[in-house]
């Protein structure tokens, strides 16, 4: 379990124009809620937060949050807001958490080795599912989860249920593959030759009946 300190601001400016200020200043507004105690509108120092961040926990780490004037508190990311363009984060949620209590959170799924089959490239490795959602206590989320697919060949799959980790309940169906290794679909393009002589006979027999008809409308034309 990765653990960061961080210090940050109460936050008086709200609001849409408030919000604004705060990021100008280069900071990021947040706000602190759970177990059942007042909401607490903050601001951050942008580099403090993407130090917290570099861990190689990232959103997953244990945050000690100290707002100024008040007591330490544990806290977890639980929402994040960015530019959909910049990646500048906009906004972040802070959820208190308590040592006696399991949380939910969602892990991402590492793949460790390398399938036989798709070394020799007899097969295609298809990585399902990138974050498996856990429930444990705080101090037993791990930082990430690993699956060995070294021994996986091509149809064989690795399902949430046969990963295990202890003091750690998996939340998604135990039946949801999590990795695979796929047969390679080969696309053959088939020569129709006869189905090309059939085309070339159709298209004689059109220039024919459009040679015939344009004699046919000289001749009307003569005739008039």
């Amino acid at each position: 379990m990765a653990v960061v300190a961080l210090k940050v601001a109460t936050r008086t400016a709200l609001g849409r124009q408030g919000t604004k200020r705060v990021r100008r200043q280069g900071m990021v507004p947040a706000i602190l809620y759970g177990e059942m105690q007042e909401n607490i509108n903050l601001a951050i120092e942008e580099a403090d937060l993407k130090a917290a961040l570099s861990t190689p926990a990232g959103r997953n780490v244990i945050i000690e949050l100290t707002p100024e004037g008040g007591e330490m508190t544990r806290v977890v990311f639980r929402e994040m807001a960015r530019n959909p363009i910049t990646r500048q984060i906009l906004h972040i949620d802070f959820l208190r958490i308590s040592e006696h209590k399991p949380i939910n959170m969602k892990i991402p799924v590492i793949l460790k080795g390398e399938s036989p089959a798709v070394k020799e490239g007899r097969g295609i490795l298809d990585h399902a599912m990138r974050v498996i959602e856990i429930r444990c206590l705080p101090k037993d989320i791990p930082t990430s989860i690993e699956v060995d697919v070294s021994e996986l060949d091509i149809g064989k799959a690795i399902h949430v249920s046969e990963i295990t980790i202890a003091d750690v309940e998996f939340l998604d169906a135990p039946e949801r593959r999590v990795v695979d290794i796929l047969l390679p679909t080969l696309y053959v393009e088939e020569e129709l030759e006869g189905a090309e002589a059939v085309e070339g006979e159709a298209g004689v027999e059109g220039e024919s009946e459009a040679g015939d008809s344009a004699a046919e409308g000289t001749v009307e034309k003569a005739d008039k």
